[in-house]
């Protein structure tokens, strides 16, 4: 019986740690806008690595940051977070939508600019998770 229980937890509460791969499904990495192609590559790049860029703990931020959710359901999500272009003057942050699961990304001009950007607003979002909503 506790074994069933297990497995009830798990599909209630879905799932506590997010590997590098079960993060990169929930993206659609298809077609994201021409501006902001690059960026959506370097995000693909520094998923696919995990631990050297994006820790379990960062994994777990990202889909909150994202997706509102908490931990990972068993199957996945059912809607995958799609990217959009953020014009906006300087080298803002990037910025969620939480309600239709998508990511407005600037046009970085790197790896290093998008994680050091990404890592900022995963932070701020960690320490205020008002963060980002108006």
């Amino acid at each position: 019986a506790q074994h069933r229980n297990a497995d009830l937890a798990l599909l209630l509460q879905g799932k506590a740690t997010i590997s590098a791969q079960e993060m990169l499904h929930c993206f659609e990495w298809g077609e994201p806008p021409a501006e902001c192609a690059a960026a959506v590559g370097y995000l693909r790049a520094a998923i696919a690595e995990g631990e050297a860029h994006l820790d379990v703990r960062r994994r777990r931020l990202l889909l909150r940051f994202c997706t509102g959710l908490n931990a990972l359901p068993v199957n996945g999500l059912s809607r995958k977070v799609s990217f959009n272009f953020l014009d906006k003057p300087g080298v803002p942050l990037p910025e969620p939508h939480t309600c239709t699961h998508e990511l407005d990304l600037p046009a970085y001009s790197s790896r290093e600019e998008l994680l050091e950007k990404l890592h900022e607003a995963l932070d701020s979002f960690e320490a205020d998770p008002s963060f980002g909503q108006e």
